[in-house]
């Protein structure tokens, strides 16, 4: 046998060798991968015999057990047959591999979708549950809230109802079927589970509140129409969080707890999702840790007495319209019956509405902040997929040579876009729970439904889709290009370079980056400059070292039973070591809790003969001595209070503002005013702190310097200066207040720079989100820039290195390249200028003392934005000084 007869024939064995090895394999398998599969192993035979000795034998042995370890996958491994697949199934394991085989690609875009996704997630679990999820109760769209508008007296257009309107609600017919009377109220819980006193918030309440409402008790019942009233007993309903406080054991229904002097009877705990909130007239809502029924029947009240907060129940499908037109109509004849129809009108606001209207502003401003930035974030993918898709321009030509369709391309692409937007959205979700978590740390605690803000799996699921919609919508113009692209054009010089409409597409997608980059940035910087604003502002007092706090005295049936106390608390207050004064105050600034009447000053001469305008509504305070001084307060005419108990009228010190309005340019000292008409005695003119608002003077305010009777209260806030740090103080402010009665409970005991901090978290989280935003758009459309220059000194090497041959010396060559990055941001600044226009007008609403187009703000983010896409192009350009032209010639 010649030596070709022994080639032929050992070529021949290994044929029928690796056929009937192929019967390991599954049938379909065989007719698919068969024949190739024989090509392969008759490749590598040939090359085994060439080097000649036991290679033949050694590749026979590997063939075995190659085909009996990966047949039997095959047989075993279901998605074998899918990845073999000629449509989606294929194409996703392809493109799988090829992200498996670019692990910096696809890790830097998952980063960047998980952050920027995790944003978008965190805002949309806040302004979801915030904005958009109904109240947790039985249809609520039919509750409202019903308010007095007392413009035609004073300025007040959000006023309480009278005891007996809330009755004549409740006992109205047609589209109103029930309305509650609401209260809030403070006492002190004693002898329940806890061995000190605490103060505790307390709802008052009519006995329909929860069926109006639509809910049920975790445990217990709710309030029978017989509770409470003038003879019904007295029981109370546990929000959650005190039973836990308590123990959260069940036994505690049946038992009684002191509420300061009384005692209630626990019939019933809500559910930890329950927080019904008293809406405010003036202050942010205020929930409560317990509810009780008033003791007396509301009928019985003085019309003119507007104390009551009124919740109404429509009937179900009642149109708005319909409600407010009953709603008015029924204000109209109260008006007329008790008021001699001055005018006093009655309107109603949907419940959710009314709670958000102080915080939906702020919400929606971050909501479209992190809508901007979502997309920003399908721009900046587009182009990285268009990029991606671009630089496999010879695997697609040869692809396409071979016989692959335009269709398959489209296909992976898609894909590709969808698999990482659904894993970046999918990590987003999963990054907003920890985000979420810290928002709400940071958040103001007046912020309606707090409590409920979370990451739920619908939530999820809604974080994960826009991320697969953002990635299929993405990848649509990098797939459409691929399947349009021409066999030809693949191949030629000019698309290996990457001109023409490729180009323009990268650098109209940097554009559009930039544009809402500026859009994005200036919010930001206006946002954050206002905040800056609000820092500077003088609320009227000083905050540092000072400690606040809140001692009831709810067992006092006089104030002449609380002011030995008071005053006893006071001197123990002043001897710890370290204070310098001890004051107190009916309300403290910025806490919201003045009262409210309108006064008069006979004979001013700031008086103008029109009684709505000589008749202004303020709040009143009462003040004790050394208030001023602890808490910082200027005194702009008088001497600060005594001790003294004065005759006659009590004393009382107002505002610039009181003293501006009756007594322009001159002095109020001695002069006398009357509220609710007893008189006042004028004895001094202070700079006004700020009680609702840190950023603005609110109505105007007149504080009462009283020790008797008439005008005490039997609950103050302290006020402590201190030359420690005003936190190490609260164990003693404890003893001493302890030391004069144990009864006391001790409440809301904070710095009170704390509480100017907690006055700002709205603005603050705002500002923080906002910012964050802009400076990830920012960062994001710098990459752009970055991408698009680096392409262009890649593809143009060539040609730059001609022009550095032919006499250009690098620095020109430098600028001309730095001239394209320049030129992509001019012409995003540009394109960005409608948006910054309208985003101005939409954020206005959230500035102090800051335009919505503030030139310094606007010329100072323009420069910003150009220096840092310049300095992105920088990088890059400082390539073209390291070209060598001769070299890089004879390599072209």
């Amino acid at each position: 046998m010649t030596p070709r007869d022994s080639t032929t024939a050992g070529m021949t064995g290994s044929r029928r060798w690796f056929r009937l090895l192929l019967e390991l394999y599954p049938p379909e398998f065989r007719d698919e991968m068969g024949d190739e599969l024989v090509e392969t192993y008759l490749s590598r035979a040939r090359e085994a015999r060439a080097r000649g000795g036991l290679a033949p034998a050694a590749l026979w042995g590997r063939a075995l057990i190659d085909s009996l370890r990966n047949g039997l996958a095959e047989r075993v491994n279901p998605a074998s047959a899918w990845r073999r697949g000629r449509g989606w199934g294929r194409d996703a394991h392809l493109v799988v591999r090829r992200l498996r085989r670019s692990p910096s690609f696809t890790l830097s875009i998952l980063g960047t979708l998980t952050v920027g996704l995790g944003a978008f997630a965190v805002v949309y679990s806040v302004v979801h549950q915030v904005l958009i999820a109904p109240l947790p109760y039985e249809e609520p769209d039919d509750l409202y809230y019903v308010w007095r508008d007392y413009r035609a007296v004073f300025d007040l257009d959000r006023g309480w109802l009278a005891g007996t309107d809330v009755v004549e609600l409740a006992g109205a017919a047609g589209v109103i079927e029930d309305a509650v009377g609401l209260a809030a109220g403070r006492a002190t819980l004693t002898g329940a589970g806890d061995s000190r006193p605490v103060e505790i918030q307390v709802m008052l309440t009519t006995p329909n509140l929860l069926e109006v409402l639509g809910v049920e008790p975790l445990i217990g019942r709710g309030f029978a129409p017989d509770d409470g009233g003038e003879t019904g007993p007295q029981v109370a309903v546990l929000g959650h969080s005190l039973w836990v406080r308590l123990g959260a054991d069940e036994s505690i229904l049946g038992q009684e707890i002191r509420l300061d002097d009384d005692l209630y009877t626990v019939i019933g705990v809500m559910a930890p999702g329950f927080d019904f909130l008293r809406h405010g007239s003036l202050g942010p809502p205020r929930g409560a840790d317990a509810y009780i029924t008033f003791d007396y029947d509301l009928a019985t009240t003085s019309p003119g007495a507007g104390s009551y907060g009124g919740l109404i129940r429509s009937r179900d499908g009642t149109p708005p319209e319909a409600v407010a037109n009953a709603v008015d109509a029924l204000g109209r004849a109260i008006d007329e019956r008790d008021f001699d129809g001055r005018g006093l009108e009655w309107y109603p606001v949907p419940l959710k509405p009314d709670l958000v209207a102080d915080v939906r502003p702020a919400l929606v401003v971050v909501g479209l902040a992190g809508g901007f930035l979502v997309l920003v974030l399908l721009v900046n993918l587009a182009a990285l997929l268009l990029v991606r898709t671009m630089e496999r321009q010879k695997e697609l030509a040869v692809s396409r040579a071979l016989g692959a369709s335009g269709s398959a391309f489209l296909r992976a692409t898609m894909f590709e876009g969808a698999l990482l937007g659904l894993a970046g959205g999918a990590a987003g979700a999963a990054a907003a729970v920890w985000g979420t978590r810290a928002l709400i740390s940071l958040a103001p605690p007046e912020l309606p439904r707090l409590g409920e803000v979370a990451v739920t799996w619908q939530i999820g699921l809604t974080v994960a889709a826009v991320g697969l919609l953002l990635g299929l919508v993405a990848a649509f113009p990098p797939a459409v290009w691929a399947r349009r692209a021409r066999l030809s054009s693949l191949l030629s010089a000019a698309a290996l370079r990457g001109g023409g409409a490729r180009g323009r597409a990268r650098r109209a997608m940097v554009v559009v980056q930039i544009a809402l980059s500026l859009v994005l940035l200036t919010a930001g910087g206006l946002v954050v400059r206002s905040f800056s604003e609000l820092l500077r502002a003088d609320p009227g007092f000083e905050a540092e070292g000072v400690l606040t706090f809140r001692v009831p005295i709810h067992d006092a049936a006089e104030f002449a039973d609380a002011l030995p106390r008071q005053e006893e608390i006071r001197r123990e207050l002043a001897a710890i070591p370290g204070v310098t004064s001890v004051g107190a105050v009916s309300a403290l600034p910025l806490s919201g809790n003045g009262n409210q009447s309108s006064i008069e000053a006979p004979g001013a001469p700031g008086n103008t003969g029109e009684e709505e305008v000589d008749r202004p509504l303020v709040d009143y305070l009462e003040v004790r001595p050394g208030y001023f001084e602890s808490i910082g307060m200027r005194i702009l005419e008088g001497e600060a209070p005594d001790t003294s108990v004065p005759e006659g009228p009590a004393d009382a010190y107002i505002d610039q503002h009181v003293a501006g309005q009756f007594w322009p340019g001159r002095s109020p000292v001695g002069a006398e005013i009357l509220i609710d008409g007893t008189p006042l005695r004028v004895v001094g003119v202070v700079r006004q702190a700020r009680l609702y608002d840190v950023h603005e003077d609110g109505r105007p305010q007149i504080y009462i310097r009283n020790q008797r009777e008439d005008w005490g209260y039997t609950s103050l806030s302290y006020a402590v200066r201190t030359t420690r740090d005003p936190s190490s103080l609260t164990p003693e402010v404890r003893a001493a207040v302890a030391r004069v009665d144990p009864r006391l409970a001790v409440s809301e005991i904070v710095p009170m720079h704390q509480l100017v901090a907690e006055s700002l978290a709205q603005q603050r989280v705002s500002a923080v989100l906002i910012a964050g935003f802009a400076l990830g758009a920012l960062l994001l459309a710098s990459m752009g820039v970055f991408g698009v220059v680096s392409g262009s000194v890649t593809r143009r090497r060539q040609e730059l290195a001609v022009r550095l041959a032919i006499g250009a010396d690098h620095g020109r060559v430098l600028r001309h390249v730095l001239g394209e990055g320049l030129l992509l941001v001019l012409a995003g600044l540009l394109a960005g200028a409608p948006g910054v226009y309208f985003g101005g007008r939409v954020i206005r609403g959230m500035l102090v003392g800051v335009s919505p187009w503030d030139p310094l703000t606007l010329v100072a983010v323009a420069l910003g934005l150009g220096v840092i896409a310049l300095a992105a192009s920088w990088i890059p350009a400082r390539r073209v000084t390291r070209i060598e032209p001769a070299g890089v010639l004879r390599q072209g």
